[in-house]
């Protein structure tokens, strides 16, 4: 028993010399946003994203609800399309579904300073008759950023909290770096699942309404981080509900949710 605890120890100190060795502290601007796949209000909303973004000064987002070449929309690369919009980004999609001869999913995206080291896709279990739904998995040099959007129901969204969990532990929990994760979770801040998350994630984020746009009355989209011994302070964070460069309410059926943090 001793001898376990001297090693955890050990673990634990060379996690934190992980995050500490180059001494330097990075600052990044992340954005989470459910894009309702860039139609929820118009027959293309990707330029009036992309201006939210911009505006936000985000250095990567993490988009939800995106259509990859579907009939709904045009056929449409979405992701693609999007990272164009933004000058050339970098973008990870995963397909959670096949949907009208393409598919339904998240993505992350980035500007291309940010290095990848890593991109993955977890797909998520589901009850029957419900929507599969998967998680866009980045890694960076300095963190990992990833993008989900779960289920309606209780029990599939307690099923799918524990395969993130699962996931994130086998991965990255002794990687040194922290794990961000936005998404629409669909469920509220006081929920069982938010609950559970919050026993191993820190919400970033605040307990603000994001959902709908125009009329705001419900708080289910987020960002939390795993902090995997390194410290993450939050800089400023905040759910805007209009921008001078686009209108919101328009944009999409969510607000976006912004977050700038310092990670050392």
């Amino acid at each position: 028993m001793k001898i376990s605890r001297i090693f955890a120890a050990m673990c634990l100190l060379m996690v934190v010399f992980a995050c500490q060795s180059n001494g330097k502290k990075t600052t990044v601007t992340l954005v989470q946003y459910n894009v309702g796949v860039f139609a929820k209000y118009d027959s293309s909303s990707v330029a009036a994203v992309a201006n939210a973004v911009k505006e936000l000064n985000a250095d990567a987002v993490t988009l939800n609800e995106v259509d990859s070449c579907t009939t709904r929309t045009g056929s449409v690369d979405q992701m693609a399309a999007f990272a164009q919009e933004m000058g050339g980004w970098n973008q990870h999609y995963a397909a959670a579904m096949p949907y009208k001869g393409g598919a339904y999913g998240v993505g992350v995206a980035a500007k291309p300073e940010l290095e990848v080291v890593r991109i993955d896709k977890v797909a998520l279990p589901k009850l029957d008759g419900r929507e599969p739904r998967a998680v866009a998995v980045v890694e960076y040099k300095d963190f990992v950023l990833c993008s989900t959007h779960l289920d309606l129901t209780l029990e599939s969204q307690l099923g799918q909290v524990a395969a993130i969990n699962q996931y994130v532990d086998s991965l990255y929990a002794d990687s040194g770096k922290p794990v961000f994760i936005g998404g629409d979770f669909n469920c509220f801040p006081d929920s069982e699942p938010i609950a559970e998350f919050q026993k191993t994630w820190k919400l970033l984020t605040p307990v603000t309404n994001s959902f709908p746009s125009h009329a705001p009355d419900r708080c289910i989209d987020y960002i939390f981080v795993r902090e995997n011994g390194c410290k993450v302070t939050v800089v400023a964070t905040s759910i805007p509900e209009t921008l001078e460069t686009v209108d919101l309410a328009t944009a999409s059926d969510h607000l976006p949710v912004a977050l700038t943090v310092t990670i050392e």
